[in-house]
């Protein structure tokens, strides 16, 4: 199994300099680890990752399938 999480940099609030989006970085995914406390997350299910201001940055994932971790950073 795999968890896969992808956030798009794109958005206003990932756009700043590289304090302020290293925060919301951390912030998206700190969300991340309390859905998952208080929620978990099922087999194939997606969980929709939301910046600051509530727009959709992308999603986490549990995939039965393996993925290529691939690591870029928002520039």
């Amino acid at each position: 199994m795999q968890f896969q999480v992808t956030i798009d940099c794109s958005s206003a609030a990932l756009s700043g300099d590289s304090i302020l989006r290293s925060q919301e970085l951390a912030n998206i995914l700190i969300a991340v680890a309390a859905d998952l406390l208080d929620q978990g997350l099922a087999l194939g299910d997606k969980l929709p990752l939301r910046d600051h201001k509530g727009h959709s940055v992308g999603t986490a994932q549990l995939t039965k399938q393996p993925h290529v971790l691939s690591l870029r950073a928002c520039s």
